[in-house]
């Protein structure tokens, strides 16, 4: 196997276990952690949640949940396009 297939193969692997744990996420006991966050981070977990009605861990979660989806998008070659009020679609580029 080529480099550029082993490379695809293994994201391919880290696809669906990201997939796996994010459905099974509700089903494993919560693990306690601490976070440090930029001032600017905090404030924009904190608008997240009051928008939404739910709490920050919630914020916290459904973020980590969205970016382990479009990382695992990514790794199976997938684009991610936003279509503005315009109609004018862009695609959005992850660094």
């Amino acid at each position: 196997m080529n480099q550029a297939a082993t490379s695809k193969s293994k994201k391919a692997q880290n696809y669906q276990v990201t997939n796996s744990l994010t459905q099974q996420s509700e089903n494993l006991s919560p693990k306690r952690m601490s976070v440090t966050l930029s001032s600017d981070a905090a404030k924009w977990l904190e608008v997240l949640a009051e928008s939404q009605g739910i709490t920050q861990t919630e914020a916290l979660r459904k973020a980590i949940a969205t970016e382990a989806y479009i990382q695992g998008e990514i790794a199976e070659g997938s684009k991610i396009l936003v279509q503005k009020a315009d109609k004018e679609i862009r695609e959005v580029v992850f660094r």
